[in-house]
């Protein structure tokens, strides 16, 4: 969503929205009772600004960060372009670089970036590079010390829809794709699986959307077994529905109807984690009366259980979602203040969200990309990009249980 949108958006709130950001996120508002957060110093020599990132911890207690930074403007023979490079890193007490610089060409445009772990703690990192007019989506799995060279397993069909329609896992050490395709006869989508053969090539699920309905923002996350389940928004972009399917081992089970609070509504950003027994968690952007609103739902095994009511007060955006080792789902978004973005981050009691506040270094600086994430040990890791004189920097903070 463009920021003019969301500008627009916020402009043109009425007055119920306001009465409903007065009720601060139905479940209980007030900072949580732990220990007060910690800084964690970024990763050295990032003097460039960075775009995106993505953070993540591993069974082992250590956090893995991956960023895209921009690397200065080069000439194509066409024209200009800033080109970006991506890095990952490595915190237990200090950053280790992961390798250097992952692009498999520089200088090159690079964006839309994933990362997930597998049950290991091995990161899979897939992104775009730019190829004259194309987009190429392209990966790398950390493993024994080293990036794999998995440039030969790019996909680049039918780009402009399916190279940013994606979300990724990591299992076993493979990754496990949701990948989606623009059909034009008849009108419609396909949303898939996908996973490598071991040899050549991208192996495809049956489609788990309707194939007649526009279906974008695939979610994903695989259980102990290996099966997927994934999250998605079906339907035109003013009059779309959430829905949740679970892999089976010939077909796809649809856990429940639409999730969303208002069938057909304007939806965006699904998210998806599994808690401790396996039954997904998903999160997504609502529209409530002109105000983009976040929502979350958790599967009891037989139907969808809302969790509390709106989770901000006003305009959200990019929202992140994690779980704790105990099942309750954490979650960090952008709220839009004016044209300034600031980081929210909250927890699920069981019996509310519980708010920490605004995170940013200065509120009145603009920050965006919140990533959270659970440690072993309880604790909150949550990182995100702030405009610091000028430049988006990366920042990090730990939280107690």
């Amino acid at each position: 969503m463009s920021m003019s949108r969301s500008f627009s958006r916020w402009q043109t709130l009425n007055l119920a929205a306001l009465l409903l950001a007065s009720q601060a996120g139905a479940g209980g508002a007030g900072a949580p009772n732990s220990a007060q957060p910690s800084s964690i110093a970024a990763p050295p020599s990032l003097t460039q600004p960075v775009r995106e990132l993505q953070l993540a911890a591993a069974p082992d207690g250590s956090l893995i960060l991956s960023l895209l930074s921009d690397s200065g403007e080069f000439f194509s023979g066409r024209g200009w372009f800033t080109g970006r490079e991506l890095t990952a890193w490595r915190y237990g007490g200090a950053w280790q670089p992961l390798g250097g610089v992952l692009n498999y060409d520089v200088p090159r445009p690079a964006s839309t970036l994933n990362m997930a772990l597998d049950e290991r703690g091995q990161p899979l990192l897939v992104w775009n590079e730019n190829y004259g007019d194309n987009d190429v989506v392209v990966m790398r799995a950390y493993e024994n010390g080293a990036w794999t060279n998995w440039h030969s397993r790019y996909l680049g069909d039918d780009l402009p829809y399916a190279a940013r329609t994606r979300a990724v896992a990591m299992r076993d050490g493979e990754p496990v794709l949701a990948w989606g395709e623009y059909l034009r006869k008849p009108y419609g989508s396909r949303l898939t699986v996908r996973k490598w053969d071991g040899q050549t090539s991208w192996v495809r699920s049956e489609a788990f959307n309707d194939i007649k309905a526009f279906s974008r923002t695939p979610a994903l996350a695989t259980d102990s077994a290996g099966r997927a389940v994934v999250a998605w928004l079906q339907g035109e972009v003013l009059t779309s529905n959430v829905y949740v399917s679970r892999q089976t081992s010939s077909t796809w089970e649809k856990l429940g109807g639409s999730l969303n609070r208002h069938p057909q509504r304007y939806l965006a950003s699904t998210r998806l984690v599994l808690d401790d027994k396996e039954q997904p968690i998903v999160a997504w952007l609502e529209d409530l009366g002109g105000q983009d609103t976040l929502y979350a739902s958790r599967w009891n095994g037989q139907a969808w259980q809302a969790l509390g009511g709106p989770v901000n007060q006003h305009f959200a955006a990019a929202p992140s979602l994690a779980v704790t080792a105990e099942g309750q789902p954490v979650l960090a978004w952008v709220e839009e203040k004016g044209s300034t973005g600031q980081i929210k981050l909250a927890r699920w009691t069981g019996a509310g969200w519980q708010a920490y506040g605004i995170q940013n270094l200065d509120p009145k600086k603009d920050a965006r990309s919140p990533a959270v994430t659970v440690l072993p040990d309880g604790k909150l890791a949550l990182a995100w990009r702030e405009d610091v004189d000028g430049i988006y920097t990366v920042q990090l903070r730990e939280f107690g249980r």
